[in-house]
C-alpha cells in the first residue's frame, strides 16, 4: 500500500454496528481524545446506526420468507350422509384433501433475488449512515481543537499586551509616555482579555455539542490533539477510480438489481396460478362404504386481469430506481472533485500563509516591541504590529479548521472510513 493511499482506508464489508460497543467501551472512556477514537465511539453510541441494523434485519426477514413455497391448503368435509345410509346416524369426515399452489417459471427464485438484493442494499446503507456519524463527529471534533487554539491564541495575545501595558506604565512614569498612549496600551489589553472570555465561550458551546454527540458524561476529561494541518490527499484519479464502491452508489445499485428482479418476477406471475388437489373421499358403493382417492389441478382463468399493469408498474419502478442511481453517481462525483479542490485550495493557503504572514508577523512584532521599549519606535507602530499578528495567527487558526472540514467533506464523498477492520457480519 502507497503512502498516498494509507491517507485513509476504505472497508467493502458489512458494519457489524454491535462490535463497535469493543471498539470505545462505556466504562473505560481514555482522556486523550483523537479523531479516530472519536469516530469510533459515535458509531458505538448512534441510534441512527441502531436503526440502520434494525432496517436490514427486516430485509433479511423478508428475504427468508420470499424464498418458500406457499403453504398447502388442508381441507376438512363433516357430513352425516353415511350416518343417514347405514342408519347409524351422526356426522363423521366424508373427505379430506391438500391443496398445494405450484410457482411456476421461477417466480419464487425472482422474488427471492430481489429480496437478497434488497439486503445488500440495506447493508450498504448501514455503512452510508456510519459514514455519516463518522463525518458528524470529525467536524465536532475539529470545532472543539478550533476552539481550544482560539483559547491558547488568546492567552498567548493576552500574554504579550499585558507586557505591553508594563512597558507602557514604566515609560510612563519616566516622563517619555502620554498618558493618553499610556491608556492605549491598556485598551489593548483589555481587548485581549475580552477576546479570551470570548474564546472560552466558544469552547464550552462546542464542547457541549461533541459530549452530547458522542454521549460522554461532564466529568469525563476531554483534553484533544492541537489543531494541524492535514495531509495531503490522494489524487483526485485514484479517488474517483474507486467511487464504484461508495456505500451509496452500492445501495443504489443493489436497488436496481432488485427492481429489475421484481419486473422479472411480474412477468412470471402472469402466467395463470395452478395447484394440485389430492384427496381421499368416503363413500357407499353398491351397498358397501368405500373410500376413493382424487387427485385434480385448478388453473385460474386470466378473464378480467392478465398482469399487464404489474409489469408496466414495476418497469417503471426500475427505471425510477436506474435514473436515482444515474443522480447519485453524478452528484457523488461532483462533491468529490469541489471536496478534492477545495482541500488542495486551503492546504495551498496554508502554507503560503505560514510563510508569508504568519512567521514574518512574529518577527516584525517582536522586532516592534523592542524598537518600542527602547523608545525607537512609536505607540502607533506597535499597535499595528501587534493587530496584524492578531489577524495572521486568528487567519492561521481558521484555516487549519477550514481544510479539517474540507477533508471530513472529502472522506464522505468518497466513502472512506477512518475507522476499520471490522469483523464480518453474522449471517
Amino acid at each position: 500500500m502507497t503512502s498516498r493511499m494509507r491517507w485513509v482506508r476504505c472497508i467493502h464489508r458489512p458494519l457489524l454496528v454491535s462490535s463497535l460497543l469493543l471498539l470505545a467501551p462505556l466504562n473505560t472512556l481514555a482522556a486523550d481524545w483523537t479523531l479516530e477514537r472519536s469516530a469510533e465511539r459515535a458509531l458505538a453510541v448512534a441510534p441512527e446506526l441502531k436503526a440502520a441494523r434494525a432496517e436490514r434485519d427486516r430485509y433479511a426477514g423478508l428475504a427468508d420468507e420470499a424464498g418458500r413455497w406457499p403453504n398447502p391448503e388442508l381441507e376438512v368435509d363433516f357430513s352425516d350422509e353415511l350416518g343417514i345410509q347405514d342408519g347409524s346416524g351422526g356426522w363423521v369426515v366424508k373427505e379430506y384433501a391438500i391443496r398445494q399452489p405450484l410457482p411456476i417459471d421461477g417466480r419464487i427464485g425472482h422474488r427471492a433475488d430481489a429480496a437478497d438484493q434488497r439486503i445488500e442494499a440495506a447493508e450498504a446503507q448501514q455503512f452510508q449512515h456510519a459514514l455519516i456519524m463518522e463525518h458528524r463527529a470529525a467536524l465536532a471534533f475539529h470545532r472543539l481543537q478550533w476552539a481550544q487554539a482560539r483559547i491558547e491564541q488568546a492567552k498567548d495575545q493576552q500574554g504579550w499586551t499585558q507586557q505591553f501595558a508594563h512597558i507602557g506604565d514604566r515609560r510612563a512614569r519616566a516622563g517619555d509616555l502620554s498618558e493618553r498612549e499610556r491608556l492605549r496600551l491598556n485598551l489593548l489589553h483589555a481587548e485581549a482579555k475580552a477576546e479570551l472570555d470570548e474564546a472560552r465561550q466558544v469552547r464550552k458551546a462546542a464542547l457541549a455539542s461533541y459530549r452530547g454527540l458522542l454521549a460522554i458524561d461532564k466529568k469525563t476529561p476531554t483534553s484533544l490533539a492541537e489543531l494541524s494541518r492535514p495531509k495531503t490527499p490522494p489524487a483526485l484519479d485514484i479517488l474517483r477510480e474507486r467511487l464504484d464502491h461508495h456505500p451509496s452508489l452500492r445501495a443504489a445499485a443493489r436497488q436496481v438489481a432488485a427492481a429489475r428482479a421484481e419486473v422479472k418476477q411480474a412477468r412470471a406471475e402472469r402466467l395463470p396460478e395452478l395447484a394440485v388437489r389430492m384427496g381421499r373421499e368416503r363413500g357407499y358403493i353398491n351397498g358397501r362404504q368405500e373410500a376413493t382417492n382424487h387427485i385434480g389441478l385448478s388453473v385460474e382463468l386470466p378473464l378480467w386481469s392478465q398482469g399487464r399493469g404489474h409489469v408496466d408498474a414495476k418497469q417503471g419502478a426500475a427505471i425510477r430506481q436506474d435514473a436515482e442511481r444515474q443522480v447519485t453517481a453524478r452528484d457523488l462525483g461532483i462533491r468529490l472533485e469541489r471536496s478534492h479542490a477545495r482541500l488542495a485550495g486551503v492546504l495551498d493557503h496554508i502554507d503560503e500563509h505560514r510563510t508569508s504572514m504568519l512567521v514574518p508577523a512574529d518577527t516584525v512584532l517582536e522586532q516592534t516591541r523592542r524598537g518600542f521599549e527602547q523608545g525607537e519606535l512609536t505607540l502607533t507602530e506597535l499597535i499595528d504590529a501587534a493587530k496584524a499578528n492578531i489577524r495572521a495567527t486568528q487567519r492561521y487558526i481558521d484555516l487549519l479548521l477550514e481544510a479539517r472540514e474540507h477533508e471530513s467533506d472529502l472522506r464522505l464523498a468518497a466513502g472512506l472510513m477512518l475507522t476499520t477492520d471490522y469483523p464480518e457480519q453474522d449471517r
